[in-house]
């Protein structure tokens, strides 16, 4: 939790002002491409990692599975989810570090990690954490950041040169490409069923994997 600790205070202050800060053209390319490629008809608990403010509850809640748990590394940002979507009784919300998961083997039978993978100090562990709650065979849609665009190559390695800055305690801790993050998931104990770029405007683009544990 300390490694996270300036990330926690930074969104901490943002709570308030994320939503219209981030519900820009990107952010809802992002977001629209990870709720299209999970299965809903097929998924009866689905957990979001890195939910922030419930965006993502907010557009899928008429159409969401059995429960929808929310996980975020900021209580703010949770606490204005939950206040979102308050006359929703299936949604649900805790307050966990991606790494370390309240809840026990086999829990979900879908995962969503939407614009926050980047932000994860160790892969790997947060993807075996991923693989332990979900069921077998159980659905994992990721979508972020691509490296292999331009201008999130160009952005990274900015970020990367201001190291000595206070700004780099905000920055992220790694921008991956298709192939290097499909690698991951296979390491992890994941297969990957399908696998695209999503290319958006000025050099920009995501990537859109999904898995099955």
């Amino acid at each position: 939790m300390k490694a996270y600790q300036p990330l926690i205070e930074k969104y901490s202050r943002q709570a308030t002002s994320y939503d219209h800060r981030w519900n820009l053209r990107w952010g809802e390319a992002t977001l629209r491409a990870a709720v299209e490629t999970v299965p809903w008809e097929d998924l009866e608990r689905v957990l979001d990692v890195g939910c922030g403010t419930g965006m993502l509850e907010q557009v899928v809640r008429l159409r969401s599975p059995q429960t929808l748990v929310g996980v975020d590394i900021s209580l703010p940002m949770l606490q204005l989810a939950q206040q979102k979507l308050k006359k929703s009784d299936r949604v649900r919300w805790t307050n966990a570090p991606a790494e370390q998961l309240p809840f026990k083997s086999g829990t979900f039978d879908g995962l969503i990690c939407n614009n926050s993978f980047h932000y994860y100090r160790q892969p790997l562990p947060v993807l075996t954490e991923f693989r332990r709650v979900l069921q077998p065979g159980g659905a994992l849609i990721m979508a972020d950041w691509c490296n292999d665009f331009p201008a999130c190559k160009a952005s990274y390695w900015v970020l990367r040169l201001m190291h000595h800055t206070y700004i780099h305690r905000y920055a992220l801790s790694r921008v991956y490409g298709l192939d290097e993050m499909s690698e991951l998931l296979f390491t992890a104990g994941f297969a990957v069923t399908s696998a695209e770029r999503v290319k958006m405007d000025f050099g920009w683009g995501i990537m859109v994997l999904r898995a099955a544990a």
